[in-house]
């Protein structure tokens, strides 16, 4: 009875879903053009490189130098430095309960999120708030204690690597694009209330969510609020990447969402204290 109804339910809304396609063609147009030409400029000339040098770079030999001799997980130097889903795109190379090294390798990319932070608030305000996300995950990592990875040394053709990362990644990032278009064409201009339109946003599609808030007038403080959340969640739109990228891998979906929750606490809990201290 539970899977009837869950069937039914769905069942409607994809019909509700396809109505509203039908009748606002014309919207649907040029969200989907949006959505293209966002990937074409922002995600795919970022993306694509940064797959294929964690490809190269996990079939070389520098994760097993950089564990043996700096005793240092490079997973969440390259998190920090590529973002995500860059991180799942990595993670996915490892067998086991993945869980709590999702959790504390989740990032926005540092030049998108710089770009766009700068132009809702100042350039302090914006280092203050990457700082601060940073150190959430960090006590995070302290926090949960995710499993070592060991790293055994490579003995594969670069070349050959190289070549099937190509079309591998070009598979990956089509699936990007697919997620993208599907969430840039809700309807969620419907909603007249920024303070709404912008909670639901930040849960939602980070590059919207941001975008918006850097061209919306509300106070500063909500802006604040809601940066923490898109920022810390990523957006419903990169954790659909996500899911799609490690759809083979083992995750506690519940235990990924609570852990989440708490850098969420923690991010906002620092970023507050620190612009009241120093600004």
């Amino acid at each position: 009875m539970k899977n009837i109804l869950k069937n039914l339910l769905l069942l409607t809304i994809l019909i509700i879903y396809f109505y509203y396609v039908l009748t606002n063609n014309e919207f649907i147009t040029s969200k989907t053009i949006y959505s293209v030409t966002i990937w074409l400029h922002k995600i795919l000339p970022t993306l694509f490189p940064t797959f294929i040098i964690v490809d190269l770079i996990y079939n070389s030999n520098i994760p097993y130098y950089v564990n043996k001799y700096g005793h240092f997980n490079y997973i969440y130097l390259l998190s920090i430095i590529s973002g995500s889903p860059t991180n799942a795109y990595i993670l996915n190379k490892y067998d086991g309960d993945l869980t709590k090294l999702l959790a504390v390798t989740k990032y926005t990319s540092p030049i998108f999120t710089y770009t766009f932070l700068k132009l809702i608030f100042n350039n302090k305000v914006a280092l203050i708030v990457m700082i601060a996300n940073i150190v959430a995950n960090l006590l995070l990592i302290k926090i949960i204690k995710p499993p070592a990875i060991n790293f055994d040394k490579q003995h594969t053709n670069l070349l050959k690597v190289f070549i099937n990362s190509i079309t591998k990644n070009i598979n990956t990032l089509i699936m990007i694009l697919g997620t993208i278009i599907f969430f840039n064409t809700l309807p969620l201009t419907m909603i007249e209330n920024n303070y709404v339109n912008g909670l639901i946003l930040s849960f939602l599609e980070i590059t919207t969510s941001l975008n918006f808030l850097s061209t919306v007038n509300i106070s500063l403080t909500y802006k604040l609020f809601l940066t923490i959340i898109s920022l810390s969640t990523c957006g419903l739109c990169i954790e659909c990447q996500i899911k799609s990228i490690i759809k083979d891998t083992s995750i506690n979906y519940r235990k990924y969402l609570l852990y989440r929750l708490l850098h969420l606490v923690i991010f906002g809990f620092l970023t507050f204290v620190i612009i009241a201290i120093v600004i």
